[in-house]
């Protein structure tokens, strides 16, 4: 019963180091500076994550930035979101994704607006073994403008294991040279 009560004890210190050791990979930083304006920057995280969010607004202006991430199961995600806004708007937005694998995933969105308004969106997902994934985007307006721009990116490579193309493998699609055939 002692040996029972110990095996316990070391099974749930276990399970809290590997939860406290997921979250340990997060690399998260939220910046905001504001000289006669509002400026407002969120990053989250999860898992295996880099993460940036600045915002910095001047002269009545406004700025938002967010990123969002999420990494877990060995994937990757990182990403940057920047707003500079001057006396203008500027919101940028991120979100990245990662899973399984060689699952990385990057996101990067930037908005700058010198009164003006500049909207920028970036999206970016990868799922199976060897899954890649980029986005980026980018808005600039100036003086009574208005710019949006977005970008998103999905690889969700999972055909596992890797198709030979030409040759039949047992449950993998096979490349006939002008479509896939099961």
């Amino acid at each position: 019963m002692k040996t029972l009560n110990h095996t316990a004890a070391l099974a749930a210190l276990c399970l809290f180091s590997m939860a406290f050791a997921e979250q340990a990979n997060a690399q998260v930083t939220a910046s905001s500076y504001s000289n006669g304006g509002t400026a407002v920057a969120n990053a989250s995280g999860r898992g295996n994550t880099r993460l940036n969010a600045t915002a910095v607004a001047r002269n009545g202006g406004y700025a938002r930035a967010n990123m969002t991430g999420s990494g877990t199961n060995g994937g990757f995600a990182r990403g940057r979101s920047t707003a500079v806004a001057n006396g203008g708007v500027a919101i940028s937005n991120g979100t990245s994704n990662a899973n399984g694998w060689g699952a990385r995933s990057n996101a990067r969105s930037t908005a700058r607006a010198n009164w003006g308004t500049a909207i920028s969106n970036s999206n970016a997902n990868a799922n199976g073994p060897w899954a890649n994934a980029t986005a980026r985007s980018r808005a600039n307006a100036q003086w009574g403008q208005f710019s949006r721009s977005r970008a998103s990116a999905t690889d969700n490579r999972y055909t596992y294991p890797q198709p030979v193309y030409g040759q039949p493998t047992y449950g993998a699609p096979v490349y006939n040279g002008t479509y896939f055939t099961p």
